[in-house]
């Protein structure tokens, strides 16, 4: 190994079509200024896999050929568990001699700044597409990164999600995601509709995903028929929001957002999800008050929520109202997806 390899992929804020993207209803998501970093550079002798979230740690490990890799001392639990997964399925295309190396992953720009709490910008998936395409570099690797990074996350996720958050880091800007069968997933590019105003606001409470999916498991098992009329109304409305998201016609994308809004309400009510938090109705009391539409964002739906307005003077007024909260003012901006770079050693 002479070379070393970088490689960046952001984050993610789901605008429409959450929960229901999981039963193959197309979805909105859009990637955001906060992105997971991989290094991959040769090493003196030991294999070390060095992350840095909130702190700060190292980890010595080995690895060979049979995709096996073995840490020698305390296990770096979530990012040592996706470095596992990925090897194996790399196992096909490793060397018969294995590098040293030293493997950083550093995803310290998903967490709060002044609280180091995890904020839920899909950081998982941003250090899966990042890493994965530096190992994919290092090995020459012949898959289509897309379809690896997609089996490799499915795996490390044991087979929970949609997929939208790693398509949103390989991508990057704004995206249309809907799974489709067995196939890869489908996207295309999108604009940001001119005078739609957005605000991302951090509620301050971290949320987990998989359990508010279990929870979501949990109706579709005991009460099929209602999960069903739930994530049927839930569809028609995302489906609805994608046909005019490219009309650019604001007052209807506003309409359509509230509505989706409303049915994800219903479907907390009945499945008892987590998802309208308290901190999410003040937020949607607050925005209501001068005009602007509130949701919450994502699958996990604890960590954001997102204001709408037709005016940037609204959105304004908000941003100062939410100082509290952790507020995203790069956003919606067009951000680059999955970077990666070869520099000499």
């Amino acid at each position: 190994m002479k070379e070393i390899i970088t490689a960046s992929a952001p984050g993610k804020l789901v605008i429409s079509g959450e929960y229901a993207v999981i039963t193959s209803a197309p979805a909105i998501s859009l990637a955001v200024n906060r992105r997971a970093r991989v290094t991959v550079q040769p090493a003196d002798a030991d294999c070390v896999l060095e992350v840095i979230t909130a702190d700060h740690a190292e980890f010595p490990f080995s690895w060979n050929s049979s995709a096996e890799i073995l840490f020698t001392g305390e296990q770096p639990a979530e990012r040592g568990a996706l470095l596992k997964v990925l090897v194996k399925h790399l196992a096909n295309y490793l060397p018969a001699s294995m590098p040293a190396a030293r493997i950083v992953i550093d995803s310290s720009e998903f967490y709060a700044a002044r609280t180091q709490q995890k904020l839920g910008l899909g950081s998982s998936a941003a250090v899966c597409v990042a890493l994965t395409a530096a190992l994919q570099k290092l090995f020459s690797v012949p898959l289509q990164l897309p379809e690896l990074c997609y089996r490799v996350h499915t795996d490390f996720q044991h087979g929970k999600g949609s997929g939208i958050d790693v398509a949103t880091s390989l991508q990057g800007g704004v995206i249309q995601f809907q799974t489709l069968s067995e196939s890869l997933p489908q996207t295309c590019t999108l604009s940001w509709p001119e005078g739609l105003y957005m605000l991302p606001v951090w509620t301050g409470v971290a949320a987990s995903t998989g359990n508010m999916l279990a929870q979501l498991d949990t109706l579709k098992s005991s009460q099929p028929s209602k999960y069903l009329a739930r994530m049927d109304e839930l569809t028609e409305v995302a489906t609805r929001l994608c046909a005019e998201w490219p009309r650019h016609n604001i007052a209807n994308l506003l309409d359509l957002l509230a509505l989706y809004g409303s049915g994800l309400n219903r479907l907390d009510a009945m499945a008892g999800i987590g998802i309208y938090s308290p901190e999410h109705l003040e937020f949607q009391q607050r925005a209501a008050s001068i005009g602007a539409v509130y949701k919450p964002s994502g699958a996990g739906a604890g960590d954001f929520g997102l204001v709408f307005s037709d005016s940037a003077a609204s959105i304004g007024q908000l941003a100062v109202e939410f100082s509290a909260a952790v507020v995203l003012s790069d956003c919606p901006a067009i951000v680059p997806g999955l970077d990666v770079a070869v520099a000499a050693a």
